[in-house]
């Protein structure tokens, strides 16, 4: 994974490399777009914790110690986004873009994260758009969980790889977009059985109304396959007491998406605009295993519900602000009772974005 990060980070330099020889004549437009960005929010429920272990954390009487002193936590995420336009012909366009974000948690620092976005955009005609897309998240904070080979409890954290590539057709009021990519997630040298690999296969359409509101609908439907896991180094098992992923964490999943953007008419500089998201996940898991051996996996079903309000206006020409709200549920069945007392969360996210243009 490491060569597939090089190889698109090259890429990237390579095409602005392409752009020093028109850089001479040009003195009054940088021919580089650069923004910055800052987000601050606040979390009520950082590690998605049940509410039968918030109940624990609150009243310090969980079976293993926790890294953080507060559930809830105030993060402020800095980034920025830099990409520029390059002429491959009379027609055909391509756009390096890179992207890279920073969060900085204010008492709980352990969960600090990070992230690193490369694309190259091709448009012909401003109709048709390929895009090739790389994310990566390194070192991603989980909690503390057992490590059953050593007996102890360990930080559990993971790196996340995700190559993509997507066609998208435009034809106003209408675009069309299709896609798929791979998803691969490596844990810590203690959690490596829990490491996965995914295939993902992707749908979205959008309709701009004659009054202007923009309506998206997509479809997204992923295999995962728990690599790390072999059977015969499982457990033979127990009632499940705690909060542990062991066992074949495979899964199928149907993600299916809606979002709706309206500008106000109002007359105003501002450029008002108010939206709407709703997210629905349903991940089935695979395991391989019976449910006396594998009782956080075997015959488990995850509903997940993220839904999403929001106001944004453009306070200059420069600066645009963006006020966001994020409610996410899950909900889980399971044969196993204590499985969807562990399982369930709600978590609650009140946001304030903001994006500079440098130049």
């Amino acid at each position: 994974m490491k060569k597939a990060f090089s190889f698109f980070f090259y890429c990237f330099a390579a095409a602005n490399i392409c752009l020093l020889p028109h850089l001479a004549g040009a003195e009054e437009r940088i021919p580089l777009t650069l923004k910055l960005t800052w987000s601050s929010s606040y979390q009520d429920n950082i590690l998605k914790y049940s509410r039968r272990d918030l109940d624990r954390f609150e009243n310090h009487t969980e079976l293993y110690p926790s890294e953080i002193t507060t559930a809830d936590d105030w993060i402020n995420t800095f980034g920025l986004r830099a990409y520029t336009d390059l002429n491959l012909g009379r027609k055909v366009k391509l756009r390096p873009y890179y992207s890279f974000r920073i969060s900085r948690y204010s008492v709980n620092q352990i969960v600090n994260s990070q992230s690193h976005y490369l694309l190259a955009r091709f448009s012909y005609r401003y109709r048709v758009y390929f895009y090739l897309q790389y994310y990566y998240l390194p070192g991603y904070y989980l909690r503390v969980y057992k490590d059953r080979d050593l007996d102890e409890y360990h930080s559990c954290d993971f790196d996340l790889h995700r190559p993509t590539a997507r066609l998208r057709y435009r034809l106003p009021p209408y675009e069309i977009e299709g896609g798929f990519g791979r998803e691969y997630i490596y844990y810590n040298g203690y959690f490596t059985e829990y490491d996965s690999e995914a295939n993902f296969y992707n749908l979205e359409g959008s309709y701009t109304t004659p009054f202007n509101l923009d309506i998206s609908l997509g479809y997204e439907y992923k295999e995962s396959d728990n690599v790390g896991f072999v059977a015969d180094e499982q457990m033979a098992s127990s009632s499940p007491i705690e909060d542990t992923e062991y066992g074949d964490s495979s899964y199928e999943e149907n993600r299916f998406n809606v979002t709706a953007l309206y500008p106000l008419p109002i007359e105003s500089s501002l450029n008002w605009q108010v939206g709407i998201e709703f997210e629905r996940r349903l991940r089935y898991y695979q395991s391989s295993l019976p449910l006396n051996q594998d009782p956080f996996h075997a015959g488990r079903k995850d509903r997940r519900d993220i839904i999403a309000t929001k106001v944004s206006l453009s306070a200059t020409k420069a600066v645009s602000l963006e006020f966001k709200f994020t409610y996410d549920l899950r909900r889980t069945e399971s044969p196993e009772s204590v499985v969807r007392d562990i399982k369930n969360y709600d978590r609650r996210t009140f946001e304030l974005n903001v994006v500079y243009q440098v130049f």
